[in-house]
């Protein structure tokens, strides 16, 4: 197992270098730091808190003082991971879950390279488990439809849906086609992760996914995006931001899981702006079906009903389409400003970028969304009134 450890760590700072060059620096003294953070608060209940503080104050250090934007933008994405993986250790010693592992073993998991540069987040339990599994023919079949999936992605991105965007065309017909090349690219990071998952060992279930395209592209919900859109993601949010806050309420607890994904992408405006935009679609999108389905008695709330007993079952298919409707064209105006042809997404793209983008739009996905809550409101004041009749 040392050797194995060893290995990990060393090919890691060997991967990072290749990729970035000389920034490899700034992710092996992160390590360190978040090492130290680890061994001198363990014992104690806030080891996760303070590795996350830690973390946070070199990470915003980095981005605002330290490294050009060009080189931070490029290694924004393992320095994401790195702050998960590391957070994730420090509050599952909080909890119990783990006893806080020696500099091999924390290196060996966090360096690892299999997940360094393009992921999945993965626990350390779960790196653990990946040193004893044995790699079957499912296994195999797994990974090569990863890689066939990785291929028609990239092929997508970027050779078709380029060609598809044409500047004649309508606005939003054009704004879609741009969001549907961003996706699909973002696509391809997710497949190739996951076939470098199952090469590492680290799952064999033939169940396990890093995204679900489909869920994405012909969405039920805006919630329900937001959790097949890096599924490793989700779990890492909802284990360590969510359920930690719940006790101070639904609304709090999902701001606080956009918020935290919002510092976890860095201090960029753009990322931050569409985040809090999908947690503000993703909450009036939730109430507005919630008082949508008591008022008309069917089964169009953001998730299914396990055993549904609505009546009125004639609207539940049309109401749920216009809905997906609605959540596609907040995609595409969500997703706009991604263009890879623009040259400033080098460095991370200008606060100016998002506001001329939407501003082009007519600000319809947040309009839509006011509108959204204007309707809830007036269905909740009906809501109200049609219960207060049946009690007297």
């Amino acid at each position: 197992e040392t050797l194995t450890l060893s290995l990990d760590a060393s090919l890691g700072i060997l991967c990072a270098f290749l990729f970035y060059s000389n920034s490899f620096l700034y992710i092996v003294v992160l390590v360190l730091l978040s090492y130290l953070t680890v061994v001198l608060s363990a014992g104690r209940t806030r080891c996760g808190a303070s590795v996350l503080v830690i973390c946070l104050s070199f990470v915003f250090l980095c981005e605002l003082v330290l490294v050009e934007p060009g080189a931070w933008h490029q290694i924004r994405g393992t320095v994401i991971l790195l702050m998960m993986k590391t957070t994730s250790v420090g509050f599952d010693i909080d909890a119990g879950v783990i006893a806080p592992p020696n500099v091999l073993l924390y290196c060996g998991y966090v360096l690892s390279p299999v997940s360094l540069v393009f992921g999945p987040f993965v626990t350390l339990p779960e790196y653990r488990r990946s040193k004893s599994t044995v790699f079957t023919q499912e296994t195999f079949l797994s990974i090569s439809r990863a890689l066939c999936l990785a291929y028609m992605t990239v092929l997508l991105s970027t050779c078709l849906l380029p060609d598809l965007v044409d500047s004649s065309s309508n606005i939003i017909v054009r704004s879609y086609f741009t969001a549907q090349s961003f996706r699909t690219s973002h696509y391809f990071v997710c497949y190739t992760s996951q076939v470098a998952a199952l090469i590492g060992g680290f799952q064999q279930s033939d169940s396990f996914k890093v995204v679900a395209p489909s869920k994405v592209e012909i969405p039920r919900s805006m919630a329900g995006v937001s959790v097949a859109w890096n599924l490793p993601m989700h779990y890492w949010l909802k284990t360590y931001v969510y359920k930690k806050s719940r006790s101070y309420g639904v609304f709090v607890a999902a701001f606080l899981t956009y918020a935290a994904s919002s510092v976890l992408h860095g201090l960029n405006f753009q990322l931050p702006a569409v985040l809090f935009s999908i947690f503000l679609f993703s909450y009036v999108e939730s109430i507005l079906r919630e008082e949508l389905a008591t008022f008309i008695n069917a089964c169009v709330r953001v998730s299914k009903c396990r055993e549904c007993e609505h009546s009125n079952k004639v609207f539940n298919l049309p109401i749920n389409l216009i809905f997906v409707l609605i959540n596609v064209l907040q995609l595409a105006y969500l997703g706009v400003m991604f263009d890879a042809s623009d040259p400033s997404q080098t460095e991370g793209y200008s606060w100016w970028n998002t506001i001329s983008k939407w501003h082009a739009l007519y600000w319809y996905g947040h309009v839509t969304c006011g509108v959204g809550f204007i309707i809830t409101q007036l269905l909740r004041m009906l809501n109200r009134r049609s219960s207060k009749k049946k009690d007297t």
